[in-house]
């Protein structure tokens, strides 16, 4: 009967098992241990932990308001400040450029005073002169020195770069309202004279030449070899004669008016530049 025992057991290797379930050989794939279960990394950043802001709610967003207030105000100032710093040096720019003008337009002046001052001296001898041609006793061509200095006067041209960008670009806005007075005053004696000039004195210049087209005899000028030609009147015309020295009178008078207004507009001149000079401390 053992026999039979054997066989069986020989029959069926599958049923051995180990005794001890400890002893049991597990494969070593992976040493490492995944917990499922295990909970997601919070990886959110919320607004109070970036800002470190105060409070909660209400109050947190009324600070956050506010830092952004003082943001854009802060950027305002700080632009507004840079234009203001690139307009004064703008401004600075037009002072020295318009001083620049005024030392031109000194020697200008001087230039001007002292053509007027030729032919005022000229014409103060309207007067002998006249007496001798209707005593029919002229003196050596004093028609001649009169009629050279009447035929004609010198124009101001004065250096009006400055202003005319001053007052078309809207330059004065950027200067300091002393220095924007001053130059204003300035240019307000500057047309002045020029409309003074343009009309009351082109006038009495135009008449003048009209009259002396009449009155002088052409047959003698044409012919005429001495340097400086010789007036000669035309014919015993007396009433054309007076017409003339009383219009020579006026324009001699026009001709002291622009002498009186460039000698303001020098004395103008000279202050400015000293003024600017001082100030602005050029050389």
């Amino acid at each position: 009967m053992a026999d039979n025992t054997d066989e069986e057991h020989l029959d069926n290797p599958t049923n051995i098992q180990p005794e001890n379930p400890s002893d049991e050989i597990i494969p070593a794939k992976d040493t490492g241990t995944i917990n499922l279960n295990q909970e997601p990394v919070n990886m959110e950043i919320h607004a109070h932990d970036l800002h470190k802001a105060p409070g909660h709610g209400w109050k947190h967003y009324i600070f956050e308001f506010l830092m952004l207030f003082l943001a854009v105000f802060c950027g305002f100032l700080a632009e507004n400040f840079r234009e203001h710093q690139v307009e004064e040096e703008k401004g600075k720019q037009y002072i020295h450029s318009f001083y620049e003008d005024l030392v031109t337009d000194s020697s200008n002046f001087n230039s001007l005073i002292d053509k007027f001052q030729i032919k005022l001296s000229a014409l103060e001898s309207m007067s002998p002169c006249y007496d001798s041609l209707l005593s029919g006793h002229p003196s050596a061509n004093c028609l001649t020195t009169i009629y050279s200095n009447s035929t004609y006067f010198p124009d101001m041209i004065y250096t009006d770069r400055t202003l005319i960008q001053l007052k078309n670009a809207g330059g004065l806005r950027l200067l300091k309202k002393s220095d924007a007075d001053s130059i204003l005053l300035y240019d307000n004696l500057l047309r002045t004279y020029k409309i003074a000039e343009t009309t009351g004195l082109q006038e009495a210049q135009s008449a003048l030449r009209e009259t002396i087209a009449s009155l002088r005899n052409y047959e003698v000028w044409k012919d005429t070899t001495i340097k400086p030609r010789v007036f000669a009147i035309y014919g015993n015309n007396r009433e054309l004669l007076n017409k003339y020295f009383n219009q020579l009178s006026m324009y001699s008078n026009w001709c002291k008016a622009r002498v009186n207004d460039l000698q303001k507009l020098k004395k103008r001149n000279a202050a400015l530049i000293e003024y600017f000079k001082a100030k602005y401390h050029y050389d």
